[in-house]
């Protein structure tokens, strides 16, 4: 073998055995960097989503409301508010905003069945005479009813609305109102349908015999309407066993007020200012 061919193996050796430690100490720095990282691995186990109920946001009911004056049927329409606890809680701690629809009638305290009237004496209550032909209210000018629309607010002052438990909360709702007034017709001894006037109830009364009511068909092309404003407060006890129900009672005060005076029986001050006592049975659901 000549002395080139020599020369070029033994150079050929001494680069590779170089290249191979260059990359050996390469291989070994890496390796030491990663030894040397402190890795933080997350070894806990995920808890699995455990997915509860859809949290309620609306609430419907319907109510019988009983007066000391009278009566009322009403609808409302609630959306409910978060006022404590987690998001998923919100129907266990609730208030509502709600707005109200309700339409009823109000009955003057004088206003009873089955009066006669002597003009000596005043207003009697015995047996109607011979001459009566059905039951009415004698002395009555109008018939009020009233059609309302009011927002409010029930606050959740006690309990936790859950089955089986009572909640209280206080109710507050106020807004406008229109007075409807129908005029109240009799019939008389002689055949006649009359209505009584504000002006001319004391002549009507000594000089008309009446028989009977007309009914309740009569008077609705004279319906006069008077605007006012009412504000009703009270507390109201849930007692629903069901989470998506509504089934309650409340009482409380009711206040209305109007631009005009309401004359309902003759003989009797008109009025633009009522206050009463009420006790409201209520139903409905949430969703």
């Amino acid at each position: 073998m000549n002395l080139f061919v020599k020369f070029s193996i033994i150079f050929t050796a001494a680069v590779s055995g170089h290249v191979a430690a260059v990359a050996q100490q390469k291989r070994m720095q890496y390796r030491n960097r990663v030894a040397d990282t402190v890795v933080l691995v997350n070894t806990q186990e995920k808890e699995p989503k455990v997915k509860g109920p859809q949290p309620l946001t609306r609430e419907h009911s319907v109510g019988f409301r009983a007066n000391t004056d009278g009566w009322n049927l009403y609808y409302n329409y609630g959306i409910i508010k978060k006022n404590d606890g987690a998001k998923h809680e919100i129907d266990r701690f609730f208030d509502v905003l709600f707005l109200q629809l309700e339409i009823g009638e109000k009955r003057h305290p004088k206003e009873a069945r089955d009066f006669t009237y002597d003009g000596n004496a005043g207003f009697k209550n015995p047996i109607l005479s011979v001459f009566s032909t059905d039951m009415f209210r004698f002395g009555k000018i109008n018939t009020f009813y009233q059609a309302k629309l009011g927002v409010g607010y029930k606050k959740l002052i006690a309990g936790k609305p859950e089955p089986r438990t009572v909640s209280i909360h206080w109710s507050t709702v106020g807004g406008l109102t229109l007075g409807l007034l129908k005029p109240y017709y009799f019939l008389s001894g002689t055949g006649d349908v009359v209505k009584l006037t504000p002006e001319d109830a004391v002549t009507q009364l000594n000089t008309t015999r009446f028989v009977g009511g007309y009914g309740f068909r009569k008077g609705w092309d004279e319906l006069k309407v008077v605007p006012g404003i009412h504000l009703r407060s009270g507390l109201k006890f849930d007692y629903a066993d069901k989470r998506k129900r509504v089934a309650g009672v409340e009482v409380g005060l009711n206040m209305e007020g109007y631009f005009q005076k309401i004359h309902q029986m003759a003989l009797q001050d008109p009025k633009s200012f009522f206050l009463n006592a009420y006790a409201t049975f209520e139903i409905g659901w949430k969703k």
